[in-house]
């Protein structure tokens, strides 16, 4: 079986980041993929030396296409055996947009966590759906935590660190780990917070003031002190890292927080669970497929309307779907647990490097190919 994989692998953000392991997986697993890359942004990804040597392929006589790209720009093939739509959604329906009627044309749909099928038959998609999360190589965490180097400078020693990663917009509420950090941590306490930010299309200095802007409003009104200069002063990186750099950033820190509104997934979250970094998450959408009370926290939550979203197609993210705002309460009560506790983090590490095999490139390759050939 010749599968043609269609995606946005060549694209700077992790969407594409997951197109990549979803065909390193499916080689992995023994498949014969042909990936063929389409542009959804004008940002570039590094993309991995095995998927280049694959491009090499012939696409002819393949018998079945995996579209991995935006449902508006999915169609239906008979030149195929299958044609599988592999797509991300991170609310609870989609039914407002033009999604559902081109996902219906598919013969089948794949997705990488369970809340996307339940918001997927909400809105009316009625084809078979496959949940498959999206794989990760474990021999690059292997590798990093034998690693003797780190390419990021040094951070100051003997203090606890969390820290957050990821593009600096609403969706990923980073306001409400600002809060949470600074109604729980007294400045005297040696407990620090990195923020590792990017903003679309604009520069690290653009990034940077407008990380400071909201972190300036965010203490402004809290009112917890009488002038900004007294709150604790957030370490702020706006610079790109490779993939080594952001692994020893993962290394040098101590818990990852990631309190976003709505994750389809979340990369860096993953990555902290699998390097044992007892991430802290929004028990919502699909980072509550992987982070468990066992390896990290799932904080609590309210369902509200998404607000915000300006910078989105028009018809999603609107007031008419729904996402999950994480409870600041108990979002400060485990990150205090997690600072405190650290027989509990030690044990929650533990299993976060032990679970990540499960969602090595070859199991979740076999799995595909198995729904492939079915």
């Amino acid at each position: 079986m010749k599968v043609l994989y269609v995606g946005v692998y060549k694209d700077g953000t992790g969407w594409a980041n997951a197109a990549q392991s979803y065909i390193l997986a499916l080689d992995a697993a023994g498949i014969d993929v042909v990936p063929r890359a389409i542009k959804h942004n004008f940002l570039s990804a590094e993309v991995h030396p095995r998927i280049l040597e694959l491009e090499k392929q012939s696409s002819r006589d393949c018998d079945v296409i995996i579209q991995n790209v935006l449902p508006m720009f999915m169609e239906y093939s008979g030149h195929f055996q299958k044609n599988i739509g592999l797509y991300f959604t991170e609310t609870d329906s989609i039914k407002s947009s033009s999604w559902p009627a081109k996902l219906n044309l598919m013969d089948e749909l794949w997705v990488c966590n369970e809340q996307m099928v339940d918001a997927a038959r909400v809105s009316g998609i009625n084809k078979p759906i496959r949940v498959f999360p999206i794989p990760c190589d474990t021999q690059r965490y292997e590798a990093s935590e034998y690693s003797q180097t780190n390419s990021i400078g040094e951070l100051s020693a003997d203090r606890f660190r969390f820290y957050f990663i990821g593009e600096v917009k609403r969706r990923k509420n980073l306001v409400a780990l600002l809060k949470a950090f600074h109604l729980e941590f007294g400045v005297s306490e040696p407990v620090d917070l990195i923020i590792k930010a990017n903003l679309a299309e604009h520069s690290e200095q653009e990034c940077l003031m407008h990380i400071n802007e909201v972190t300036t409003t965010v203490k402004e009104n809290l009112k917890l002190y009488r002038d900004i200069d007294s709150y604790k002063t957030e370490v702020v990186m706006t610079k790109y890292l490779d993939d080594k750099s952001l692994l020893d950033l993962h290394k040098m820190c101590d818990c990852l927080v990631a309190p976003s509104f709505s994750e389809a997934w979340c990369i860096p979250a993953f990555d902290a669970m699998a390097m044992g970094k007892t991430p802290i998450v929004n028990a919502a959408g699909g980072m509550k497929d992987f982070v468990t009370k066992d390896n990290g926290w799932l904080v609590g939550n309210s369902e509200e309307p998404a607000f915000g979203m300006k910078d989105t197609f028009h018809e999603l993210y609107s007031g008419r779907e729904n996402w999950w705002n994480i409870n600041i309460s108990e979002l400060r009560k485990a990150m205090r647990e997690s600072y405190k506790n650290k027989d509990l983090k030690r044990k929650k590490a533990e299993q976060g490097v032990s679970d990540r095999y499960e969602f090595s490139l070859s199991l979740v390759g076999e799995q595909m190919g198995d729904a492939i050939h079915a």
